[in-house]
């Protein structure tokens, strides 16, 4: 039986942003209060809703089909995941709700919008890939896979772009490695690009010779509102980042952060280094503090 320990890019990048952090949460399971419920719901209705267009789509669909048929599933996956009562009033619900329905009404408009492609181009959505490098295993779930001749592109659908991984902060990773900076969420956006490249290379979809790319792609990230006498308009619009160039030029500096995480967790080391930094960048929003050890004898040693 295979020894080997898979792990998601998730759990790898919680242990990046602190190695007790990831005790808590995953050794200890300590529960904390759920502040993200509002959101993590959002993301179900729109990652439902483009995952049933993809599904549903043929290639040659017509692209004012394929926008009906998102318009439709949003009702349904909106009504389905959003409560009512999570919401402090109606008001914030309806604001809420047209936000992503704008999001989705632009990226799948009839006239170029990139839903259209996405779904058209679709091969699998929720795609779980796994792969083993160097006895350590890593596995995570793929938002959506679109195919070409030669190509497939892997994307990963999120609310905004926002402090996500790019050219100009990759050199980030190697502050972070070296104890100069924290940047869990771009070690994260690394992670996340490793698996799903090198998994789908693992995967039954691909094929030798094939390009592999890798995506995020923000859905509401500009948007606007305009208060008008018989109430507001909402826009939003979104745009991908391609992460494929930076795993390219980062390779050795990203396997070199995985690794350390990955073995981190498997000989459960669980001491937060370097706790200077973490303890300036990362506890004072951590949902962990009040049971954290080290955290506690900081303060009361201040």
């Amino acid at each position: 039986m295979s020894d080997v320990v898979y792990l998601s890019p998730s759990r790898l990048a919680t242990y990046a942003d602190c190695a007790r952090k990831y005790d808590h949460k995953y050794e200890q399971r300590v529960e904390t209060p759920d502040e993200t419920t509002l959101y993590l719901n959002q993301g179900l209705a729109y990652h439902e809703t483009i995952e049933v267009v993809c599904n549903e789509t043929e290639p040659d669909d017509e692209p004012k089909q394929i926008h009906a048929r998102a318009m439709a599933t949003f009702e349904e996956t909106w009504a389905d995941h959003i409560d009512p009562a999570d919401y402090a009033s109606q008001s914030h619900q309806e604001f809420q709700r047209a936000e992503n329905r704008a999001a989705l009404d632009t990226f799948f408009d009839p006239n170029g919008g990139d839903g259209i492609e996405h779904a058209r181009s679709s091969v699998e959505t929720e795609r779980w890939v796994k792969f083993e490098r160097n006895g350590r295993g890593l596995h995570g779930k793929v938002d959506n896979i679109l195919k070409t001749e030669d190509e497939l592109h892997l994307i990963d659908y999120k609310r905004n772009l926002r402090d996500v991984i790019s050219s100009g902060t990759a050199t980030r990773l190697e502050d972070h490695r070296n104890g100069d900076d924290h940047e869990p969420k771009r070690v994260k956006n690394a992670f996340q690009t490793a698996t799903y490249i090198e998994g789908i290379k693992q995967s039954t979809l691909y094929e030798d010779g094939m390009t592999v790319r890798f995506s995020f792609y923000g859905l509401m990230n500009q948007g606007s509102f305009v208060s008008r006498p018989d109430g507001y308009e909402v826009s939003a619009r979104g745009y991908p980042r391609e992460t494929t160039g930076i795993y390219d030029e980062y390779n050795d500096m990203i396997w070199s952060l995985i690794e350390e995480a990955h073995d981190g967790i498997t000989s459960d080391v669980y001491d937060p280094k370097p706790f200077d930094l973490i303890n300036d960048e990362a506890c004072p929003d951590c949902d962990y503090s009040d049971a954290c050890a080290e955290y506690i004898a900081e303060r009361v040693s201040r």
